[in-house]
């Protein structure tokens, strides 16, 4: 027998290799991460289907024309929905789609409280259509009817139609040059603005306290509210010639501001 058939036999006689201890152990370990994960998943399920976490106090600050049960139905809070899964962002638009909000914040509270912190919008002007009469905003969007002008700037606009509430009355790049207008006219001309109109070809009017009108014309483009500047300095220019507190004025039309023409009563 040779020495190289002795170290085959002790070869095909020796033990098998043992399983590696450290694999058994790695899947021991991932059984146990399994079942801590799934321990903690029943537990954060268990604690968010607790009716402790659904939305039960609101609280409203900040409003004067809404009421806290009109906001907190807006923000159509489901009974069974859990807090974790609002969205405050998604809450204040909701609120924002409100004609009287001007904007929103709202801020969610563990366990179960909605605080929610509103500023209106302040009525700046009002349109009257026939005898009712709507707030408006700076933006010229209608709020809700109106008991009462008060001091406020009237804008008549007859052939407007129906009427709701969120509805773009009057053009957000207008309005305001109308506000200045009423403000400014008095301590310029010694009369004042009564209102405005605005009829279905968007042409622009004004009826003083003398009880005669000024038309200014169409006031559909940027152009046409640039040119009120220059129709005011016309106006300007002839009341240096013309009393207009006291001239048997029917109306003057400043659509033209190089050549603006006055119609007395009594003349045709």
């Amino acid at each position: 027998m040779t020495v190289g058939t002795v170290a085959k036999r002790r070869r095909r006689t020796a033990a098998p290799p043992a399983p590696p201890v450290a694999a058994s152990r790695g899947w021991i370990w991932a059984l146990v991460q399994i079942a801590v994960l799934a321990g903690e998943s029943f537990a954060v399920l268990f604690a968010l289907a607790q009716p402790a976490f659904r939305p039960q106090h609101v609280a409203v600050s900040g409003t004067r024309h809404l009421t806290p049960a009109q906001v907190t139905a807006t923000l159509g809070l489901a009974s069974d929905r859990n807090i974790f899964f609002l969205n405050h962002r998604e809450l204040e638009q909701r609120l924002q789609a409100l004609p009287w909000v001007r904007t929103a914040a709202v801020n969610l509270a563990l366990p179960d409280r909605v605080s929610v912190r509103v500023t209106e919008w302040q009525p700046s002007a009002v349109l009257q259509v026939g005898e009712t009469t709507y707030y408006m905003n700076d933006l010229g969007v209608l709020l809700d009817p109106a008991a009462e002008a008060g001091g406020l700037v009237v804008v008549n606009r007859p052939d407007f139609g129906a009427v709701r509430s969120g509805q773009r009355a009057v053009a957000p790049e207008l309005l305001p040059m109308l506000l200045q207008i009423r403000s400014g006219f008095y301590p310029a001309f010694k009369i004042s603005l009564m209102s405005f109109q605005l009829d279905r070809r968007e042409i622009l009017t004004a009826q003083t306290d003398r009880g005669w009108t000024i038309i200014f014309g169409q006031m559909v483009t940027s152009d046409d509210r640039a040119s009120l500047e220059s129709k005011l300095a016309a106006l300007r220019a002839l009341a240096g010639r013309i009393d207009l507190s006291s001239a048997p004025i029917q109306y003057i039309n400043l659509e033209n501001p190089g050549a603006p023409a006055v119609q007395m009563r009594g003349r045709k």
